[in-house]
């Protein structure tokens, strides 16, 4: 039956019936690396498990949007978060090392591969479209996709979506961006270039250090291991923008390692700022404007960057890579004190290690001016490495049962996102919210009452490392791969 045109400007949608696709234990929402996680964790937990994706592949961020940079030191991994990585390097695709990259095509296959054999269902490109609820309880949601409208049920739901879309559909209470204005931090379109000279582009920076960020790990010339980051060419920069061949809002040109040895590298340089990644006109707006900034930085490399005089765009990430939008508001709210601190949690559920400095505007702040001359961050200080626990807590979001979440969603302030909205965090969240969601449908009880040392016990079965942050403290000088590797058998 057709819908209807008000005279409000309105559609009047009639009811109708929608049939029922799946019914499951545990529904996984979103198959980036947040989602791939829990849905792993939740079919080797066992419980019947869905993972529904917008996209037609797997890794979100990590593989969609090209950011293929795992920015947590290798040593730190445990579970199935260093399982994953461990089937990479085996075939070749990564690099392991104070941070890790990876081969995001790849990925994707290793993550279905590992799905299938946890028993995971996987349904691909289907979008969430609104949730199915009895009072305060969700009991599933609303998709489209090829096949129509469809309603997928379930004992619980994990909203590993990054924005946040189920929790918001909910009914759950959420914050989105800043807390004092609702800005948000920039999006970007990452994108390679192929045909580098990497020998003579790294012969450059190490002899024009001043030029570049100080940060190690900002600035990594190991060409040995083929640890490529080089964040800089602050003067150059400055001088394309004089001749009017960049925008006005550019101060720096970055680039990452991918496949050095085949003079490929990712571009993660473009910016578009004062948008909202839960908004579709905003979405498009910031596609079509970073994709003409991508060309500007691909020309101002080839006529000025060492290395770069005959290289090319090779391809461009399918989607733009959000950093922030919305963070829900659960039984606890991290800061960004708790993780300098090094609090501990008696229902801690994820460790993460980041490299940040405190107190700073960094995080790529929302108001622009990143990596400009004001920005002692990215010009002068060298980031500290933090372990920090999660707690189960900010995974549960207040005022909705059924519900749990994992990945840049969870509940922190903005402060603590710059750390929590990182791949890390986001992989450690989806095994917790995995595991719990897994044992709250089995025992028949909503996530808030699942025995929290049950999920932990669990987790340590599945060789998580929940006592990193006890053994190493908040900010130790450097990882050793002996000690912060995977745990002990218990």
């Amino acid at each position: 039956m057709a819908a209807d045109v008000n005279t409000s400007g309105r559609v009047i949608e009639p009811a109708r019936e929608i049939p029922v696709a799946r019914d499951v234990d545990v529904l996984v929402v979103g198959g980036g690396i947040a989602g791939v996680m829990a849905a792993l964790a939740s079919g080797r937990t066992g419980a019947s498990t869905l993972l529904v994706e917008r996209f037609g592949s797997l890794g979100g961020t990590g593989t969609a949007a090209m950011m293929n940079l795992f920015y947590v030191p290798y040593a730190a991994t445990s579970g199935p978060v260093r399982e994953l990585f461990d089937r990479l390097i085996a075939a070749g695709g990564a690099i392991p090392g104070e941070f890790v990259v990876y081969d995001p095509e790849l990925y994707k296959v290793t993550a279905l591969d590992m799905l299938a054999e946890a028993g995971v269902e996987v349904l691909l490109h289907t979008l969430v479209s609104d949730a199915i609820m009895q009072g305060s309880a969700l009991h599933g949601i609303v998709v489209e996709n090829k096949s129509g409208r469809q309603a997928l049920l379930s004992r619980v739901t994990i909203d590993a979506s990054g924005d946040g879309d189920v929790a918001a559909r909910a009914g759950a209470p959420y914050i989105k961006g800043r807390e004092a204005d609702g800005k948000m931090r920039p999006m970007t379109l990452i994108f390679r270039m192929g045909g580098v000279d990497v020998p003579r582009l790294v012969e450059y920076v190490r002899a024009h250090p001043h030029d570049f960020s100080p940060d190690p790990l900002q600035t990594m010339l190991d060409v040995d291991h083929q640890m490529i980051r080089i964040f800089g060419f602050f003067n150059m920069v400055e001088l394309a923008k004089a001749r009017g061949e960049l925008w006005p809002e550019c101060y720096y040109f970055r680039v990452e390692s991918v496949l050095p040895q085949r003079g490929i590298l990712t571009v993660n340089a473009t910016r578009a700022y004062g948008l909202d990644g839960t908004d579709a006109g905003d979405l498009s707006r910031a596609e079509i404007e970073t994709r003409h900034q991508m060309l500007q930085l691909a020309a101002f490399a080839r006529k000025d960057l060492p290395g770069f005089e005959q290289s090319f765009i090779l391809d461009s990430a399918a989607t733009i890579g959000v950093r922030e939008t919305r963070r829900i508001r659960g039984e606890y709210v991290m800061t960004e004190d708790d993780i300098i601190a090094g609090r501990r949690y008696d229902d801690v559920v994820a460790v993460d290690a980041n490299q940040q400095n405190p107190r700073q505007q960094g995080g790529h702040p929302p108001d622009g001016k990143e990596g400009g001359p004001q920005d002692r961050e990215a010009r002068e200080l060298i980031a500290r490495l933090f372990v920090y626990e999660i707690p189960y807590r900010s995974l549960l979001p207040q005022d909705v049962d059924g519900l749990l979440v994992a990945g840049r969603c969870i509940s922190v302030d903005h402060h603590a996102d710059v750390y929590t909205r990182n791949q890390g965090s986001a992989m450690a969240t989806g095994v917790g919210a995995g595991v719990a969601a897994a044992l709250a449908a089995r025992a028949g009880v909503p996530p808030r009452r699942v025995d929290v040392r049950a999920v932990q016990a669990r987790l340590r079965n599945l060789r998580v490392d929940l006592d990193l942050l006890r053994r190493l403290g908040p900010a130790p000088d450097r990882l050793d791969p002996q000690s912060a590797s995977q745990p002990r058998d218990t």
